[in-house]
């Protein structure tokens, strides 16, 4: 990351030297500067090793707290999976650097984290497809084969995303309980066996009781928790309910 240097120098035909145009940023040094739980944005600054683009910088500081936390998720990885990490990614652990182009006027920079929270939504229902469904995995067939193949998992996808979109709003209306996608994903696929069998045999009553032991299921153990005040994604979407969290 890099900002324009208000002092570059020159040839004597006047052409800019292209060395000296930017400076970049040091990282560590802002972050001293800050307190913790600060934000701090920088407007007028350049990214990219060749061409230099403008954008916005946003640099959050952690909170003691939270560096303990990534501090001890980093322990982790090195110990367990042999990921090894340089000392000036240690050292700057304790920021967070969101950049972006949208417009402050659009979005200030309190608000960029909530936005980029709900962008992993979207790697989520990837996850789910591929973890749950195993969409991106298909062995060498022809292509008839393959296309049943992928209408199936499709059609599958949609009958347990419809079954949970339904279900997640029903119980945040009437019971003020918010679900956690990824888990309730696979507490429905667990039920297919019973969704087909009550299909084949054209029983509406037997798939109407199947469809509330899930929507029982669903609100016991699939439930989100608001612990250490995290917002979820209905918080910052901004939709109201009252919820309960467990004292110990």
């Amino acid at each position: 990351m890099y900002q324009k240097n208000p002092e570059p120098e020159y040839f004597r035909d006047g052409t800019i030297k292209k060395q000296t145009e930017y400076i970049q940023l040091d990282l560590e040094e802002l972050m001293q500067r800050m307190q913790p739980g600060e934000t701090v944005e920088i407007r007028d600054a350049y990214i990219g090793k060749d061409k230099k683009l403008l954008a916005r910088v946003i640099l959050y500081r952690l909170t003691d707290v939270q560096v303990q936390k990534r501090r001890k998720d980093l322990a982790y990885k090195e110990k367990k999976k042999g990921v090894t990490y340089s000392e000036k990614s240690k050292r700057l652990m304790g920021i967070n650097v969101y950049i972006t182009n949208i417009a402050w006027e659009i979005v200030p920079k309190e608000r960029i984290h909530d936005l980029y929270s709900l962008r992993w939504q979207v790697e989520i229902v990837f996850k789910t497809w591929k973890s749950f469904f195993q969409i991106d995995r298909c062995k060498e067939v022809k292509r008839e084969r393959l296309e049943c193949h992928l209408y199936r998992q499709l059609i599958a996808i949609l009958i347990c995303s419809t079954t949970l979109f339904q279900m997640r709003e029903i119980l945040l209306r009437k019971k003020h309980i918010e679900l956690i996608e990824y888990k309730a994903f696979r507490i429905i696929q667990t039920y297919f066996p019973l969704f087909h069998q009550a299909i084949q045999q054209q029983n509406t009553q037997a798939y109407a009781k199947i469809l509330l032991r899930l929507f029982h299921l669903l609100g016991k153990n699939g439930r989100k928790s608001h612990r250490y005040k995290k917002k979820t994604v209905f918080d910052i979407l901004g939709v109201v309910y009252e919820y309960t969290t467990k004292v110990a």
